[in-house]
């Protein structure tokens, strides 16, 4: 197997891509979300989500969410935005368009991805049995009829013969609008009429349609996930709020050197050992119950999992094969038989993982009321991950006391020292091993419901412990995934030398990770962005617990970051659009 060079994250090539294109060192792209510093820039457009392949539809969604945010004057389009639903929907989806509409010439990839990403859009809708609705054939044929006339790209046949009849009985109203868009698409304020005239025809005819056909109008079931935008009060909800932190001056004072006053009472622990027998199995028994309760699908779970994170290896050579690469050892048999056709060799290839995940859990004393939740949501991961031919194990982190416990008393007994760095007993938790199966190391993973176990947080020395045991794995690529509602927060340590002062040590462990090449490392921020601390982040809400839909995104979120061949880097100086 060729070894891994320096590699570039999907994460970190989008982000890369909208700072070049909008010139805004500021700009990131992490989890599905647009992110200046710290501010979640909102996506409205209809087809502004992520569709799952290829990689160009997922890249036409970063460069048409760039594009918008060069060539859109936000303020100017809010001032003229409609209240009414469907009117909203049409008059965002406008205005993206129209943006990507002005792509240049010279950068025709972003051109393609941009249309690969719509059309994808497209076909989800059709696919999606939407279009066999009245309401839904509607917002189809205008979207499809806007798209095409201010790109200027043709309408598949397949699209067409869907709306066909659709838009010969809308083209005498709409016909002049349509002119009036493409003509005033390089200006946002004299585009802003006839998308309003649009936008507010659709809306009228969709009201129309509605109240005539009332209980006639047939009911489709979706044929898959696809939805429309509608709801913006929900998307314009806030954003999850963003972990905070600050400059330490004991950092500072102590030359950036982290310090652990003593760790003479830390401790490495199995989970399964700080809990009674009869105890861990009634836990792990309720933990089971919460999953059949959920229905969770597993096995596709797995498929999601395994399709991302699979890479090709070749096995060797198939030989005696009636195609492929001349086989001249074979020859002969040519010579003596000429109706000999199984002269040829081809390359035996074979999917493969070679994937090891670490979950490491902040045991701190505010996640307990998360914990059903994250046993949940770590026990179906872990399954599915080993189901997908990977390797999984489950940490966490805690302390042994509270307010430092016998490392503060004997800092005490020592004078009480100016800035003692780390005071407390650290706990490191082993809830589940890598070299043990799910189905084995199921009891462990249920001592996460054991309340006791959670106390305080000591991030940074936690996040180099998880990264040591996954170095050790001979896996190809290996991922760590932090899970955690907030700040570092160990009380003695704060008093004793500043709040801040864990907080150091775990950016400057975080970013030396990062910095590598050897692993990748993610968190999970459980209704919280902790971007403060890690690239790449994701916010998640666990208040609805658990499904597959949060489990589905999870999985799609820690699998998307990408190792690279030098051999397969694009050019440094603008990131490829292919």
């Amino acid at each position: 197997m060729d070894s891994l060079a320096t590699s570039t994250s999907t994460a970190d090539r989008d982000s890369a891509v909208i700072r070049t294109l909008t010139r805004d060192p500021l700009m990131q792209w992490s989890g599905g979300i647009l992110y200046r510093g710290a501010a979640v820039i909102a996506l409205h457009a209809a087809h502004q989500s992520e569709r799952g392949d290829p990689q160009s539809c997922q890249r036409g969604l970063i460069d048409g969410a760039s594009l918008r945010m060069i060539l859109s004057d936000s303020d100017l389009h809010q001032q003229h935005t409609p209240e009414h639903d469907i009117a909203r929907l049409m008059y965002e989806l406008l205005e993206q368009l129209r943006c990507e509409s002005l792509a240049p010439d010279d950068l025709p990839g972003v051109k393609q991805n941009m249309a690969n990403h719509f059309l994808q859009w497209a076909r989800e809708f059709a696919d999606s049995g939407l279009t066999e609705t009245n309401v839904g054939i509607l917002v189809f044929t205008v979207a499809l009829t806007s798209w095409s006339r201010l790109t200027r790209q043709p309408i598949a046949d397949d699209f067409s013969d869907l709306m066909e009849s659709t838009r010969a009985a809308m083209s005498t109203e709409l016909g002049r609008i349509f002119v009036d868009l493409v003509q005033a698409r390089e200006e946002q304020a004299r585009f802003i009429a006839p998308s309003l005239a649009l936008a507010n025809w659709v809306a009228r005819a969709v009201a129309t349609v509605e109240s005539t056909a009332g209980a006639s109008q047939r009911k489709v079931s979706r044929r898959n996930g696809f939805s429309l935008k509608l709801h913006f009060n929900s998307s314009n909800a806030a954003p999850p709020p963003s972990a905070t932190s600050g400059s330490s001056k004991a950092w500072e004072r102590s030359a950036n050197r982290y310090r652990i006053f003593t760790t003479r009472y830390d401790r490495e622990v199995e989970a399964a050992t700080l809990v009674r027998s009869a105890q861990l199995e009634e836990l792990r028994q309720q933990l089971d119950e919460d999953l059949n309760g959920r229905r969770l699908n597993i096995a596709k779970l797995a498929r999601i999992i395994h399709q991302r994170i699979c890479h090709t290896e070749r096995l060797g050579w198939a030989f005696g094969q009636d195609e492929g690469l001349l086989d001249g050892s074979r020859l002969a048999r040519l010579i003596s038989d000429p109706q000999e056709h199984s002269i040829f060799r081809r390359e035996k290839d074979q999917p493969i993982i070679r994937c090891a995940v670490t979950f490491l859990l902040d045991c701190s004393g505010s996640m307990k009321t998360h914990s059903e939740q994250t046993s949940l949501m770590v026990d179906a991961l872990s399954r599915a991950i080993e189901r997908a031919g990977g390797e999984s194990e489950i940490l966490g982190f805690s302390t042994n006391s509270w307010s430092g416990g016998r490392a503060r008393r004997d800092w005490a007994r020592s004078g009480k020292p100016e800035d003692p760095g780390r005071l407390n007993e650290a706990l490191h938790i082993v809830f589940k091993p890598s070299a043990v199966s799910w189905q084995r190391g199921r009891r462990g993973i249920a001592a996460l419901r054991r309340h006791d176990l959670f106390r305080e947080g000591i991030d940074g020395e936690a996040v180099a412990w998880a990264c040591g045991r996954l170095r050790q794995k001979a896996a190809r690529r290996k991922i760590l995934i932090v899970i955690s509602d907030g700040c570092p927060m160990d009380t003695a340590t704060h008093q004793e030398n500043d709040e801040y002062y864990l907080d150091q040590h775990l950016r400057q462990v975080v970013t030396s990770v990062e910095r590598s090449s050897e692993l990748e490392i993610c968190a999970l921020g459980v209704g919280l962005d902790l971007g403060c601390f890690y690239k790449r982040r994701l916010a998640i809400d666990l208040s609805s617990g658990v499904d597959d839909f949060l489990l589905g995104e999870i999985a799609k979120f820690f699998t998307s970051h990408r190792r690279h061949h030098h051999a397969r880097h694009r050019s440094p100086t603008m990131p490829s659009s292919q």
